[in-house]
C-alpha cells in the first residue's frame, strides 16, 4: 500500500501571469507581478497553443516598479551557478527545434526538448533576488497564442495553530 500526498496549489502557491499574447511573434513587455509573499526560489512557466517555433522569454526582477529598474536575475552569476535551462541574460528558450542550452539554430537537431506540437506548458526554476518580476517576450517564429508567468510556494511561518505570510511587507531578503 502506498501513501498519497495531496497538495492544494491554489492555497499554497502564488502563480501570477505576466504575459498574455495572441501571437508569440510579437515583442511585448509583460506586466510586473508582486511576489512579496512567494518564496524566492520560483519557477517561470510558458504555455503555448498548437504550433511550433522558438519562444524566447526574458526574465527580469526588481525591488521597485519603475521600468528602468528591472534587471536580469542572473546578472553577476558565473555560468556554473546559473540554472542549466537559463541562458545568459535571464533568457528562457522553450518549444521545439532547440538544444537544451538554448541554441537557436533552426538546422540543429532537437535534443531532449519537449515540444508544443499539440499545445503544452514548460517550467524552469531560478532564485529570484528581488520582490517584483516580469517577463519580456522577444519576437520569434511562434505564431500561436502564449501565456507566461511565475509560480512559487508561498513563504509562510508556522505557529502550530495556522500560518501567516512572511514577510508581510517590505523588500525580499535573499
Amino acid at each position: 500500500m502506498s501513501a498519497n500526498t495531496v497538495v492544494d496549489l491554489r492555497a499554497t502557491t502564488d502563480y501570477p501571469g505576466s504575459l498574455v499574447l495572441g501571437s508569440g511573434s510579437n515583442l511585448i513587455i509583460g506586466r510586473f507581478v508582486d511576489l512579496l509573499n512567494a518564496d524566492t526560489y520560483c519557477n517561470v512557466w510558458v504555455a503555448g497553443g498548437a504550433n511550433s517555433g522558438i519562444i524566447e522569454v526574458r526574465i527580469q526582477t526588481s525591488d521597485g516598479t519603475t521600468s528602468g529598474s528591472f534587471t536580469d536575475p542572473t546578472s553577476g552569476l558565473p555560468a556554473s551557478a546559473r540554472p542549466t535551462w537559463l541562458a545568459s541574460g535571464g533568457v528562457m528558450f522553450v518549444n521545439s527545434g532547440l538544444h537544451v542550452s538554448g541554441n537557436q539554430s533552426l538546422s540543429a537537431p532537437v535534443v531532449s526538448m519537449p515540444i508544443f506540437a499539440s499545445g503544452g506548458i514548460q517550467f524552469g526554476a531560478f532564485q529570484r533576488p528581488h520582490r517584483y518580476a516580469r517577463l519580456i517576450n522577444n519576437s520569434g517564429g511562434f505564431t500561436a497564442p502564449i501565456l507566461a508567468g511565475f509560480v512559487s510556494q508561498k513563504c509562510t511561518t508556522s505557529s502550530g495553530g495556522g500560518f501567516t505570510y512572511n514577510p508581510g511587507s517590505g523588500s525580499v531578503n535573499v
